[in-house]
């Protein structure tokens, strides 16, 4: 029996066994520039959103994050320096993402306050009950199953944990969705589906 369930990636439907792998294409190869074409593409906006997550989190001293599908760390450095002294482990699919995130944190003289992990949201290696805040930003569209995502981040946080998501949503207004939103306009090329 094969199986031929789908999910998507970008604008695309493919088969959920492709996804993986697709999105590991994608951000290993734009690992050093994501930065900046995230500032680019969104604006910096990014900047602003991920900083009100931050209010609205209120990190504490002595907090353990799990920031899943982290890339290059920006969410955790933000929660390191709102909770001043705390743990923040970062969790991507793919590996060129977070050495340049790990770059970041030996510059800023961080690299103690943080761990690397590459793994899947999926299917995540800790122990239930481990952290105090799971983030997953502008993440949870990369995952094949977000159902499973979240059922992983229920495990993993300890009791009273809080789980925040920070993503894309549309815009109410029909004709600024498809100006902004729709191919070619939101995504480069470099964004598209790699053949398989």
């Amino acid at each position: 029996m094969t199986d031929d369930r789908t999910t998507h990636f970008g604008f695309e439907t493919v088969p959920e066994g492709d996804k993986a792998g697709l999105v590991r294409g994608v951000f290993s190869s734009v690992a050093s520039k994501y930065d900046v074409m995230n500032d680019a593409m969104s604006l910096g906006i990014h900047r602003i959103w991920k900083d009100a997550m931050m209010d609205w989190l209120a990190p504490r001293s002595g907090q353990k994050l799990l920031d899943v599908a982290g890339g290059t760390g920006d969410v955790a450095f933000r929660f390191l320096k709102r909770a001043k002294v705390g743990h923040a482990t970062v969790l991507d699919l793919t590996e060129p993402m977070l050495i340049e995130g790990r770059k970041r944190a030996e510059a800023a003289q961080l690299e103690d306050s943080l761990d690397w992990i590459v793994g899947d949201a999926m299917a995540l290696p800790f122990e239930d009950n481990t952290f105090d805040v799971y983030t997953i930003s502008f993440g949870i569209r990369n995952v094949t199953r977000p159902q499973e995502a979240l059922a992983e981040a229920y495990r993993v946080l300890k009791p009273g944990g809080r789980l925040m998501v920070l993503e894309f949503s549309q815009i109410p207004n029909e004709m600024l969705q498809k100006m902004l939103f729709e191919p070619p306009h939101l995504l480069p090329p470099t964004f598209k589906p790699i053949p398989s």
